[in-house]
């Protein structure tokens, strides 16, 4: 009895022992599955290039090899912009091996699939000027646990530095941590990534500062290209400056450009006038929501930030909560395709714009003709003037391609209530500042009083126009604050309730007639 009882005890303990010696081996090969899918995932990118790959599986470790590099086409609208050092390691290659332990207990004592350890090798170019800035110092440290599902948990570190070069640039980094918590073949994701500080002296040119960056998201793959999901971005302070107030190179759609892949600043500051020498914003956030239902997309945002202190003038705080329903995911898919294809080609600002524009009426026509409905949820901006506060929404109603070819007929097609509130100073101010750059003034001593004068009559005109629509019944005026109820239906405009058309005499042979001999009567007399 008791041979019999050891013999079993010892055939269990030695399958025990079969399993724990085969296991790692079959957790390797999901472990190389898992890897595999986030490859073919590293390479559906727009801007890197895998150019070799090598996997090499063993029984208790494996080691596989990435060369990739940046594509040609990365940051090719400002890579002109980038300091040398900063293109040097973006267009040379960089091998990626990821060190593969594989077996239950290859992360400690809680069961996985397995542990990797990234090791990033650079070419001795890139690594020299590294080294300028992190030193002996590993920029980048990556670690990925794959949990036993196939989902897992990456931890990104990218080392803090400071620096500084005799020509008087210094940059002061307090390093980047991002942990992403993933299911198997990233079907969905939730990220976050924190970053302490960056202070960046440029010399005699400036400097450019940011605190307590944090960014949090939830990503999850839906029926069409679209990722759905949240996502919540917060800097606790940012600051601009340019100390060289002649220099116009640096302009607010550059600046734009360099921190979103939309290329949206092409449509900020087309003339390229010159930004205030300092601007500071406190407590900015960026919030985004994205579902979908069916074959349409609905998505949310709000924007916003505490105060801005823009030259001389403080704004804020600012509220901006807009939404987007019955979008149509396959043209939104394409359009955001187009977009990010147009980033990566050498395009000046007006050659983006005009291609922008194009892929709205091509790609993203299904953006117009599938009844979408936008709605101004909330717009509330403190400024100097007071405040600005406008609520409402915009959408068309059976709106088909040829229409959006002829503006009368996408006006009949078009709905839309808004609710207005601004101050008059405001508009006073607006009009001041277009009027002072049609006008010519000599440099001389009277020269100040002759743009008060300028400024002066502007203001008398537009309290005249505004007088007049108050006593139409187009808009209310309390306290110096205009107030009106915008509505477009069927190709009517209507202001608090009263049809609105912008009247003309030039229209009007006769009275064109009578102007003219009314200004040369008057030119004669003496």
């Amino acid at each position: 009895m008791n041979k019999r009882i050891l013999s079993v005890v010892s055939a269990i303990i030695l399958i025990i022992v079969l399993v724990l010696l085969a296991l790692p081996y079959y957790l390797g090969i999901k472990a190389q599955e898992s890897l595999e899918e986030q490859r073919a995932l590293l390479a559906k990118n727009s801007f890197l290039i895998i150019e070799n790959d090598q996997y090499q599986r063993g029984w208790f470790t494996s080691t596989e090899t990435l060369q990739m590099r940046f594509k040609p086409s990365f940051f090719a609208g400002i890579q002109q912009q980038l300091p040398d050092n900063v293109r040097t390691v973006l267009q040379e290659p960089i091998t990626v091996v990821n060190h593969v332990r594989h077996g239950l207990f290859a992360d400690g004592i809680r069961p996985v699939r397995a542990h990797v350890k990234t090791e990033f090798k650079f070419t001795p170019q890139a690594e020299q000027t590294l080294a300028r800035f992190f030193g002996q110092e590993k920029p980048l440290k990556l670690e990925n646990t794959i949990n036993l599902s196939g989902g897992g948990v990456m931890h990104l570190e990218v080392a803090k530095f400071n620096y500084e070069e005799l020509s008087g640039i210094k940059i002061n980094w307090q390093g980047l941590n991002t942990l992403i918590d993933y299911t198997k073949g990233f079907n969905s994701y939730n990220s976050q990534t924190q970053s302490p500080q960056l202070d960046v002296i440029l010399a005699s040119k400036g400097q450019f500062s940011y605190q307590d960056l944090k960014l949090n998201s939830h990503t999850e793959n839906g029926h069409t290209s679209i990722s759905l999901g949240n996502s919540e971005l917060h800097i606790k302070k940012m600051e601009f400056e340019w100390k060289d107030t002649d220099d116009t190179s640096i302009r607010l759609d550059q600046l734009v450009n360099l921190v979103t892949d939309l290329q949206i600043g092409a449509f900020i500051n087309p003339n390229g006038g010159s930004i205030p020498s300092k601007i500071a914003v406190d407590d900015l956030f960026f919030t985004t929501q994205t579902s979908e239902q069916d074959k349409w997309i609905n998505s949310i945002g709000k924007f916003g930030f505490a105060q801005l202190h823009y030259g001389n003038d403080d704004y804020g705080p600012l509220n901006i909560d807009v939404s987007a329903e019955h979008l149509d995911a396959a043209s939104l898919a394409a359009l955001k395709n187009k977009i990010t294809q147009l980033s990566t080609q050498k395009l000046d600002n007006d050659q983006l714009r005009e291609a922008m524009v194009a892929a709205v009426r091509q790609e993203g026509l299904g953006l117009f003709t599938h009844n979408p409905l936008f709605k101004l949820n909330s717009f509330k901006f403190q400024m100097p003037q007071g405040m600005v506060d406008v609520h409402g929404y915009l959408t068309f109603k059976d709106l088909v391609a040829g229409d959006l070819q002829q503006l009368n007929l996408m006006l009949d097609k078009t709905e839309s209530e808004m609710d207005i509130a601004f101050p008059q100073a405001l508009l006073e101010s607006i009009a001041v500042n277009q009027a002072r750059s049609l006008f010519t003034v000599d440099e001389s001593e009277n020269s100040s009083e002759a743009l008060e004068d300028i400024d002066q009559t502007i203001r008398i005109m537009i309290d005249s126009v505004i007088k007049t629509m108050q006593s139409k019944g187009f808009i209310s005026v309390e306290n110096g604050i205009i107030k009106t109820h915008l509505k477009v239906s069927k190709g009517k405009l209507t202001l608090n309730g009263k049809p609105f058309t912008l009247e003309s005499d030039n229209d009007d042979p006769d009275a064109l007639e009578a102007s003219a001999q009314t200004a040369s009567a008057a030119s004669s007399q003496p």
